[in-house]
C-alpha cells in the first residue's frame, strides 16, 4: 500500500490550491494531492470489489499496481526533496517515518486477525496461518507465497486472511533499498561538483543529481521489467509476488518523481491525462483476469494509467474530473484506503472459511460496512494518533518501539500453533498407538468392511493435522507444476544390469503410484524411470483450462516426454492422471479426449511397450481433512458417496475400447463400498488434501499392484 504524505493543507482550501500549482515540480516542499487521493480511493475499491466476488471486476487486482506507482512517487519525491535541501539523506528518519506510517495500522490488524483466528478458524488450516501471519509481521509474505507457488501441494492452499500482505513486503523491501540509491547518487554528486547547501562556492545544481538518480533509478526499472516479462512468459508461478518483477512499478512512480513538471501542460492536456489515465485502470479491471499473464507487458497498462493521472496534477475547467475526484466521499475513501486494505481481507477470508461458498447480495453488503468500519477505527484510532504522538517523532524511539512491537506480534502468531500443538499432542499419542499395526494392515491390503476403527479404538494416523506431511515420494524435485514448460525424469531401482525398464507418467495422480512401484521394482530388479508432471495428463490431445499458461505447459512437457519416451525404449509404460481434467475434443467427439488417450496408448504400444492404465483414485469431499478434524470421533460423517467419488469418469473406459491392447486396472473396491468412500479407513486417513490420497494408505494398491503387473515384460 502507499506511504501517505501528510501535510495540513486540505482540498478546497486556499493553501491546498496554492500548494496543487507546484504538486509536480520535483523541489517542491511537501504538498497535499488530491489526485493521487483519489488514485488511493479508486484502488482500494478496484482490490475490495475483485476480493469480495472476482466475477464483477476479474482485473481488480491491478488496484494493487496502482498503489505500487504511487508510493514510488511520493517516496522518490520525499527522498529528492531532502537531498537537494540538505545534501544528503537520513536513512534513519526515512526509516522511521516509514515505521511510522505503516506499521501500527498493520500490526494492529494482524493482531486481530490472530486473536480472531484463535476463536474462529478451524484446526487444520492453523499451520499455514500462523506461518502466513509470521511472514507478515516481518514482511516477507511475498516470498512466503512465492515458495507455496512452486510447491505443487502448497499452490492451490486456501488463503489465509494475511495473504494480501505480500504487497505490504514489495514495498517494505523497496523502503529498505531505494534509498540506499538515493544515498548514492548524492555521493556520485557530490564527488562530481555538488556543493551541500550554503557550503561556500556556487552550487552546481540538482541537475547532477537527477542524472544520477535517473541512471540508477532507470537501470533498476527496466532490468526488473525484462525480468517480470521472462518470468512471466516462462510460466514461472512466483513472477507475481516476486518483488524483483515488481519493483519496476514502483521505479516507474520514481522516475516520474524526478521527471514531471506541471506549468508547461495546458488545461486540456490534464484533463485529456486525467480522464485516459483514470479510464485505463477502470478498463483493465474490467478486462483483465486471472488467466492474464500478469505482471510482465501486461501491467504495463495500469502503471502507465496511474502515471498519466499523475502526470497530469490537479485538473480543472472543461472536462475536468475534479468535482468527482476531489468529492469528500472520495478524499475519505482515499484517506482509510491503507486501513481499509489492511482489513477487508481478513474480513472477506473468515466468511469463505465458515462459509465455503460465494457471499449473497445481503452478505456483501455487511462484508463491506464491516470492512469500511474497521478501517475507519483504525484510521482515527490508530494511525492518525502514533503519526500525531510527540513520543513517536524522535527516530531512535520510534524504530526501537517498531522492533519491540514487531517481536511482540511475532510472539502473538506463536499462539495459533500453540493451540494446535493442544489438541494434536493427544491426537499424536493416539496415532503413534496404532501407526505400525495400521500402515501394515493397509501395506497388506486388509481393509475388511472399510471401516474406520479396528477394535473400537478412536485413532487415526496419521494424525488428520499432520496429514500434509503425509506426502507421495517426489513432489519436490520429481513432480513438477503443469505452468513448467519441461517434465522431469527421474531414475529408480536398479540401474545397471535391469530386468526391465518400466516407465511412470501422468500427473500427479500418477505419482501417487511411484511408492508402490518402486516396492515392486525393487523385489523384480527393474528400472524405473518416471514422467510426471502436475496438473497434466499424458495425451497427445490437450486439456483445456481457464489458464492459457497452464495449457501451453502441459502441451510443451507432454511432447517432451513423448520424445523421451520413445529414446527410453521401455518394456512397461504405466500411466494415470486425474480423470475428471477436461481434456480438448476432436469435431463430434462423444467423449471428449478418449481419442487422444488412444493413439497415446497405441503409440507406446507401437513401440514395443505394454501399456497399463491405472484408474485414478476416488475423490474425497473437497472438505475432508476438516471434517475428519472436526469429526475425530466419528469420521463416517466425511465419507463420499461413491457415485460423486467415481462417478462420471467415462474417458478411460472410452479409449481402451479404441486401443485394445491396453491393460486397464482399478482399485475401487479398496476405496469403497458399493455405496460410499471413507475418509478413515481402518485407523488411516484415506486422504491428504482434496484429491490426493494419503501416502500411508496409498500402499493399499501395492499387492493388487503387483498381481495386475507382468512377472517379467
Amino acid at each position: 500500500m502507499t506511504a501517505m504524505i501528510s501535510t495540513n493543507a486540505q482540498p478546497g482550501t486556499a493553501s491546498s490550491d496554492a500548494a496543487a500549482r507546484n504538486s509536480a515540480r520535483p523541489d517542491a516542499g511537501r504538498v497535499f494531492r488530491p489526485e493521487v487521493q483519489a488514485l488511493r480511493a479508486l484502488a482500494v475499491l478496484l482490490v475490495l470489489v475483485y476480493h469480495i466476488d472476482p466475477s464483477v471486476l476479474p482485473g481488480g487486482y491491478v488496484g494493487v499496481d496502482v498503489f505500487f506507482v504511487i508510493s514510488g512517487f511520493l517516496i522518490t519525491g520525499h527522498l529528492w526533496r531532502e537531498a537537494t535541501t540538505t545534501g544528503r539523506v537520513s536513512l534513519r528518519k526515512f526509516w522511521a517515518a516509514r515505521a511510522r506510517r505503516i506499521l501500527p495500522a498493520s500490526l494492529v490488524a494482524t493482531v486481530g486477525t490472530i486473536l480472531l483466528a484463535l476463536v474462529l478458524l478451524p484446526l487444520e488450516l492453523i499451520d499455514s496461518w500462523w506461518r502466513q501471519a509470521l511472514a507478515s509481521v516481518l514482511y516477507v509474505e511475498n516470498w512466503a507465497l512465492a515458495v507455496d507457488a512452486v510447491d505443487y501441494q502448497a499452490a492451490n492452499n486456501q488463503p489465509t486472511a494475511f495473504q494480501h500482505f505480500w504487497s505490504l513486503g514489495v514495498e517494505e523491501q523497496f523502503y529498505l533499498f531505494w534509498p540506499l540509491l538515493v544515498v548514492l547518487a548524492v555521493v556520485l554528486w557530490r564527488r562530481t561538483g555538488g556543493r551541500r547547501p550554503g557550503a561556500s562556492g556556487e552550487p552546481a545544481g540538482p541537475a547532477g543529481l537527477r542524472v544520477a538518480l535517473l541512471v540508477l533509478f532507470g537501470s533498476v526499472t527496466v532490468a526488473s521489467l525484462v525480468w517480470g516479462v521472462l518470468e512471466v512468459r516462462a510460466g514461472n508461478p512466483t513472477a507475481y509476488y516476486s518483488t524483483l518483477t515488481r519493483v519496476w512499478e514502483l521505479g516507474a512512480g520514481g522516475i516520474a518523481a524526478l521527471l514531471v513538471r506541471d506549468g508547461a501542460r495546458p488545461g486540456p492536456v490534464r484533463n485529456a491525462l486525467a480522464v485516459a489515465g483514470l479510464a485505463g485502470i477502470v478498463v483493465v479491471a474490467c478486462l483483465y483476469d486471472d488467466a492474464t499473464p500478469f505482471p510482465g507487458l501486461y501491467a504495463v497498462v495500469p502503471v502507465l494509467a496511474t502515471l498519466a493521472v499523475i502526470v497530469a496534477g490537479r485538473t480543472s475547467g472543461p472536462g475536468s474530473m475534479r468535482t468527482i475526484t476531489e468529492s469528500w466521499a472520495v478524499q475519505r475513501i482515499g484517506d482509510v484506503s491503507y486501513s481499509l486494505y489492511l482489513w477487508h481481507f481478513p474480513v472477506v477470508v473468515f466468511f469463505a472459511v465458515h462459509t465455503g461458498r460465494s457471499p449473497r447480495p445481503p452478505e456483501v453488503l455487511a462484508m463491506v460496512a464491516l470492512s469500511f468500519a474497521l478501517a475507519i477505527a483504525s484510521y482515527v484510532l490508530v494511525e492518525q494518533p502514533v503519526r500525531r504522538a510527540r513520543y513517536f517523532r524522535h527516530d531512535g524511539r520510534m524504530l526501537i518501539a517498531a522492533l519491540l512491537a514487531m517481536a511482540l506480534v511475532a510472539g502473538t502468531a506463536l499462539l495459533l500453533p500453540a493451540r494446535a500443538n493442544a489438541i494434536m499432542r493427544p491426537w499424536d499419542d493416539r496415532a503413534a498407538t496404532v501407526a505400525a499395526e495400521a500402515s501394515a494392515r493397509v501395506a497388506a491390503g486388509q481393509v475388511g468392511d472399510l471401516s474406520p476403527f479396528v477394535d473400537g479404538r478412536v485413532a487415526i494416523y496419521p494424525n488428520p493435522q499432520r496429514i500434509a506431511d503425509d506426502k507421495f515420494p517426489g513432489t519436490e524435485d520429481c513432480l513438477v507444476n503443469g505452468l513448467e514448460h519441461e517434465t522431469p525424469a527421474c531414475e529408480y531401482g536398479e540401474t545397471e544390469n535391469p530386468a526391465a525398464t518400466v516407465a511412470l507418467v501422468g500427473d500427479s495422480h500418477a505419482a501417487q503410484f511411484t511408492e508402490p512401484l518402486l516396492e515392486i521394482a525393487a523385489e523384480r530388479d527393474w528400472r524405473v524411470v518416471t514422467y510426471l508432471h502436475g496438473s497434466c495428463p499424458y495425451s497427445i490431445d490437450r486439456r483445456t483450462s481457464d489458464d492459457p499458461a497452464l495449457v501451453e505447459g502441459c502441451a510443451a512437457g507432454n511432447a517432451q516426454t513423448r520424445q523421451a519416451l520413445r529414446e527410453l525404449e521401455p518394456d512397461l509404460v504405466l500411466t494415470s492422471f486425474l480423470e475428471r481434467t477436461a481434456m480438448e475434443p476432436r469435431g463430434d467427439e462423444k467423449v471428449p479426449g478418449a481419442t487422444g488417450l488412444a493413439e497415446t496408448w497405441r503409440e507406446l504400444t507401437g513401440d514395443g511397450a505394454q501399456v497399463v492404465v491405472l484408474r485414478d483414485t476416488p475423490l474425497p469431499k473437497a472438505d475432508a481433512v476438516r471434517c475428519v478434524t472436526d469429526n475425530y470421533s466419528d469420521p463416517q460423517v466425511c465419507d463420499q458417496t461413491r457415485e460423486e467419488a467415481i462417478g462420471g469418469r467415462q474417458k478411460v473406459p472410452a479409449a481402451a475400447a479404441l486401443a485394445p491392447g491396453t491393460k486397464v486396472v482399478d482399485f475401487y473396491d479398496l476405496f469403497c463400498t458399493e455405496s460410499r468412500c471413507p475418509a478413515v479407513i481402518g485407523n488411516v486417513m484415506v486422504y491428504m488434501d482434496q484429491n490426493h490420497v494419503s501416502r500411508t494408505y496409498m500402499h493399499v494398491v501395492t499387492d493388487r499392484l503387483r498381481q495386475e503387473l507382468p512377472a517379467g515384460p
